[in-house]
């Protein structure tokens, strides 16, 4: 279900950081502050609760508390730029490092127990700010592993999907130990021509011979709540200020079409916040099975 949501939402968190190169009262301080989310149900404790500076008045993220007790650590630089996420498991501890020039993300760094596993190098366009490229390198010996043992819930909550990783690993005959793609991003003017959402993103795997280009429709009258979040990357969830309506992914193998799948997303209930319509509960329904994934999310004001 999780997978499902971040394909969604993708990102809750990392987004925002790479859209402005001047205060944007949206990063690190967003209009819309999300309290609580509940995943298939929202009867009982909620599956995520977030906390914020200042006894939680403030807006700015600290920590995420997780039902089973478990904590995603925020910290951040004197210019509120993010510079770090730290998550410790019952195995594990994962960390990401976030370096930033003039508050725009250069590159991302995914450590675990204090070992480089990842990184991703961020290019902007020059005039509007807005990520053009993200050039990603993988230790090809830790992300094999994600085939035999579990996620690891920092990686597959904040960066993306574990899964998708390693079936891309599994399709190349490489024996290379560093494992590299290209990720290279549209934007759709929109109806106010401000360039903030993406229409499409073509993802590029060299040693496995693998592209995958996904395409985007938007709902252009209401607003994505984790646009503004500066940490997920998951599936570029804070990439967009709208929220999806539909998303179309083809995977191509040296050249031929391996895999279509498509993927529908509703809204319903309405949370106005600062004259914006905040949807209260998502459906997400993918083409590969069919089954609807609920998510509810409750706000702070």
């Amino acid at each position: 279900m999780k997978k499902y949501f971040f394909a969604a939402l993708t990102m809750l968190l990392l987004t925002a950081t790479f859209n402005s190169c001047k205060p944007d009262e949206e990063i690190y301080n967003p209009k819309c502050r999300i309290y609580k989310i509940w995943y298939r149900s929202e009867v009982g404790n909620p599956d995520e609760t977030f906390v914020y500076d200042k006894n939680g008045k403030g807006k700015t993220l600290t920590q995420i508390v997780c039902d089973n007790g478990e904590t995603y650590d925020f910290t951040y630089n004197k210019d509120k730029s993010l510079s770090k996420i730290i998550h410790k498991g019952a195995d594990y501890t994962e960390e990401i490092k976030i370096e930033n020039t003039d508050r725009l993300v250069d590159k991302m760094s995914y450590f675990i127990d204090g070992v480089l596993r990842m990184e991703m190098l961020v290019k902007h366009d020059d005039d509007t700010k807005r990520i053009t490229t993200i050039e990603e390198t993988y230790d090809r010996e830790f992300f094999e592993s994600f085939l035999k043992n579990k996620p690891h819930a920092l990686y597959d909550r904040l960066i993306g999907n574990y899964e998708h990783v390693a079936e891309i690993f599994s399709q190349s005959q490489s024996k290379d130990m560093v494992f590299n793609s290209r990720k290279t991003f549209t934007y759709d003017p929109g109806k106010r021509k401000d360039y903030k959402n993406i229409s499409t993103v073509l993802e590029e795997y060299p040693l496995s011979q693998t592209v995958v280009t996904r395409t985007f429709t938007y709902d252009e009258e209401s607003y994505n709540p984790f646009y503004g979040l500066s940490f997920i990357y998951a599936n570029y969830g804070g990439y967009y200020v709208n929220n999806k309506l539909s998303e179309h992914i083809e995977t191509t193998v040296s050249g031929s079409l391996s895999r279509v799948e498509d993927i529908t997303y509703s809204y319903d209930g309405v949370n106005y916040m600062n004259s914006k319509n905040y949807p209260r509960q998502f459906t997400t329904i993918s083409s590969r099975d069919m089954v609807p994934v609920q998510t509810y999310i409750l706000y702070k004001k």
